[in-house]
Formats: structure tokens, C-alpha cells, sequence
């Protein structure tokens, strides 16, 4: 693309960012960008001083000349996000031969709590099925269902998680997979059908520390497998930097309950902006705050970009495991 017609393309999404957000920063450009053009990542990385100069200039915009993008991104959202909330609660509540069968429908997270980023954030559903009934045939029909709802164009923004009503009061044998913390995060989600089932449970700190532990392990075991895998195919630093990085965004999420416990909700903590939401969970001067960069690279790196300064990442990423596994007393192979 020529640098004129990029140029115009970039201020496009910063537009888009900066009605969103307030402001256009750097990351929250480049996520977008890639999330939705993953094909222009080459020109991207190699055009980050044009990318800024665009993002200092519509920051500087008035209100006024952002008015009709305005209308285009409320079209934009609805039409992919509001789509797949409605043709999921349409066809699993009104399947007659699942209807009867579901306790709840729920959906929890970012964009539960409306904090999503479109293009990176999913939609987290959550369907719970009454205990006395065969649930074999149910999650067949649901997982029918899902395959004619989710096309795709749209695969990449839809996770479903399945439980019976029994399960709800044994939640750790779910393992990483559903949590005390997804229990506490749908307590604060939004019922499409049926009730609440976490309505009145009552959460503490410890099983939402218990449940960040979990969460740690799983990523510090991904991050090292990834890293053990590259070893074996030789694999480019560089190329690693880039695997681990959904990885460490993970870490910044889960350690930030750990340390905020059942205030996690409250906080509105979510994956999409852990990256700056930590700096407010662990202060500006902490233990942790020299590895706040090394969370900003990791975020660029989930997006395929490389930021500058970014050349010891996988050496920082290992730093981090470390000091984690000790301040979280994980058991680690």
C-alpha cells in the first residue's frame, strides 16, 4: 500500500480507537489494525514512527470531525458482536429439544461488561444444564447448534463453556478451563436466559487466589513448552517472542487477581487491557513494576508486532516466570 493511502488507512483506526477509548495510544492502534488486517503485519512493523505521527494527529482532532466515524463504529460493533449474542440465545433457547434442558445462558467478561476491544476480545458464553437431565444429547444439539452459528468470519470472537448444575459447587475440578475467577467474573455477567446460577454464591479471596495460581501454572507451562518446542526445531528468538506472547498477557491477567483477589470484578480487570490495568493493581513502584514494559511488548507481540527495545523479551519473559513461580509459591515441573 502506497504510504499516502496507508497513511489515510491508519487514521482510520485511530479515529476508531480514540472514540472508543478517549485516546489513541500506540498498542491500541496496532491491536486493531492487525486483529483485522493480519496480512499488512510486515508494512505495520516497519512503519511505526508514521503510525504515531498519525495517532498524535487525531488525538489533537476536535470532537466535530469525529462525528460520522462515530456513527460507522456503532454500526460496526452491533452488527458483529450484538449478532452472535443474539443468534446463540435464539437458537439454543429456542431449540425445542434443548430449551427445557437449560438452567442458564449466560454471557461474562470484557464484553459482558461492555470493556471489550472489537476485533481481539471474545465473547465468553456459558450455558448450564439441569443436573437430572441426560446431558450427552444436550451438548450434542448445542455443539450442532454452534457449528451452523459460528461462521469463520466470526469463529475467532465466540468461546462456549458447558457445565451441569452439580458442577457448579466443584468448579476446581474444571482445572484452568473454568475457574473460581470465570465463576466470580459470571456472577457479574449478563443472564440471556434461565437465571444467575452465581447470583448467590458466595466467592472468597482465597479460592480466587487458589484459582490465579492455576491460571499461573497453565501459562508458565505453555510459555516453557513453547520454548522447549523451539529449542527442538530451532526456532528464531524472535519467532518465540512472538509465541509466548498471548502467554505473558496471560500472567499480567492472572497475577493481577492474586494480588486484587475478590476485588478483581470491581476493578474491571480484563485481558484486553491488562497490559495498562496492572499498573493501577500493583502501584507505579512495586516488585513487579519493572516488568510492566515487558507486558506492553507481550500485548504488541499477541498482535504480531515487535516494538522497539523489544530484543530482550524472551530473557525478561523467563526473569518474570521465575520471580512469579516464587512470589505465588507455585509447584512447577
Amino acid at each position: 500500500m502506497e504510504e499516502s493511502d496507508f497513511r489515510e488507512f491508519i487514521q482510520e483506526y485511530a479515529m476508531q480507537v480514540r472514540i472508543s477509548q478517549g485516546e489513541a495510544s500506540l498498542t491500541s492502534v496496532l491491536k486493531q489494525v492487525i486483529a483485522e488486517n493480519p496480512d499488512m503485519k510486515a508494512q505495520v512493523r516497519s512503519s511505526v514512527a508514521l503510525i504515531k505521527e498519525v495517532i498524535t494527529k487525531v488525538n489533537s482532532m476536535e470532537e466535530d470531525d469525529l462525528s460520522d466515524e462515530k456513527a460507522i463504529i456503532a454500526g460496526d460493533e452491533a452488527s458483529e458482536y450484538e449478532m452472535l449474542v443474539r443468534l446463540v440465545s435464539e437458537k439454543m433457547t429456542g431449540n425445542p429439544d434443548l430449551k427445557d434442558h437449560i438452567e442458564s445462558l449466560m454471557i461474562y467478561g470484557s464484553y459482558a461488561k461492555r470493556l471489550h476491544v472489537v476485533g481481539e476480545s471474545d465473547i465468553n458464553f456459558l450455558i448450564v444444564l439441569k443436573s437430572e437431565d441426560s446431558t450427552e444429547a444436550s451438548v450434542d444439539v448445542i455443539s450442532k447448534i454452534a457449528e451452523n452459528i459460528v461462521t469463520p468470519e466470526i469463529a475467532h470472537i465466540f468461546d462456549l463453556m458447558i457445565l451441569k448444575t452439580e458442577d457448579l459447587k466443584e468448579l476446581e475440578k474444571f482445572g484452568p478451563d473454568f475457574t473460581h475467577i470465570h465463576g466470580l467474573y459470571a456472577k457479574d455477567g449478563e443472564t440471556l436466559f434461565g437465571k444467575n446460577v452465581f447470583a448467590d454464591t458466595n466467592f472468597t479471596d482465597e479460592q480466587i487466589r487458589e484459582s490465579a495460581k492455576i491460571l499461573l501454572t497453565e501459562s508458565i507451562a505453555q510459555i516453557q513448552e513453547i520454548i522447549q518446542a523451539g529449542k527442538d526445531e530451532g526456532l528464531p528468538e524472535d519467532e518465540l517472542d512472538y509465541l509466548i506472547g498471548s502467554s505473558i498477557i496471560n500472567i499480567a491477567f492472572s497475577l493481577s487477581c492474586y494480588k486484587s483477589g475478590l476485588k478483581s470484578v470491581s476493578m474491571d480487570l480484563v485481558k484486553p487491557d491488562i497490559h495498562e490495568e496492572i499498573v493501577e493493581v500493583w502501584g507505579s513502584d512495586t516488585e513487579f513494576s519493572s516488568y510492566y514494559p515487558l507486558f506492553e511488548k507481550a500485548h504488541a507481540f499477541k498482535l504480531g508486532i515487535k516494538l522497539p527495545d523489544s530484543d530482550n523479551f524472551l530473557e525478561k519473559s523467563i526473569d518474570l516466570i521465575n520471580k512469579v513461580i516464587d512470589y505465588a509459591k507455585l509447584q512447577t515441573k
